[in-house]
């Protein structure tokens, strides 16, 4: 029976996942854990312990795959600490004080929903816009408690001048998602700053209407 390519392809990589394994034991006096394994992995261009458990069900698994240890031998305990992966340091959160005081610190008083996410990407320690929400009830409230603004360089005419012709583009049935696309086409005030603005997309929408 003609076997299936991806089954091949599978075959061979399991394999070279198992000759690689063998390879590091012969280096170790015991059966390496999933912990060594998993610092290695993050220096050298190995599969992730990720990747090994989907593939083999466990990092135990794949040792009796390789000849390694034996099932039999194992005991619950034992298997339990050769599979165990490293703990994962948790980012330690910063208040909502300081998260926002960072934020003016790199980006000024002017701080939106939108570019205060952007910067938290690249320092999780911020806390979310929405944990600062949740404080506040709204980010509108956020921003006068701290004596901040989100305005940015767009006028209220600018937002609804934008929505206009967004509207033009894709009918008076101008869905959020299609604003929200088209704005960022045309770098126009984001789908975020106009819910700022008018406090909700239909409102902001009834605005347009009674222009």
């Amino acid at each position: 029976m003609r076997q299936h390519p991806t089954s091949t392809s599978t075959l061979a990589t399991d394999e070279k996942i198992i000759r690689l394994i063998q390879g590091l034991h012969q280096m170790h006096h015991s059966p390496m854990k999933a912990t060594h394994y998993q610092k290695l992995a993050a220096q050298l261009p190995y599969p992730s312990l990720e990747e090994i458990n989907a593939r083999f069900g466990s990092w135990a698994h794949l040792l009796e795959r390789a000849g390694i240890v034996k099932a039999s031998h194992l005991s619950t305990k034992e298997r339990m600490t050769l599979n165990r992966p490293a703990a994962v340091k948790r980012t330690k959160r910063w208040s909502i004080e300081e998260s926002v005081a960072f934020y003016v610190a790199q980006k000024g008083t002017n701080m939106t929903i939108r570019s205060y996410t952007e910067l938290r990407d690249l320092h999780p320690e911020m806390l979310s816009a929405n944990t600062i929400i949740r404080r506040f009830g709204t980010w509108k409230n956020a921003l006068a408690h701290f004596d901040l603004t989100s305005n940015g360089f767009f006028t209220d005419q600018d937002c609804l001048d934008a929505l206009q012709q967004a509207a033009s583009t894709h009918g008076p049935l101008l869905t959020s998602q299609q604003y929200a696309k088209w704005a960022r086409a045309h770098q126009a005030p984001s789908l975020t700053l106009l819910i700022e603005r008018f406090s909700s997309w239909r409102e902001a929408l009834r605005r347009l209407d009674s222009e």
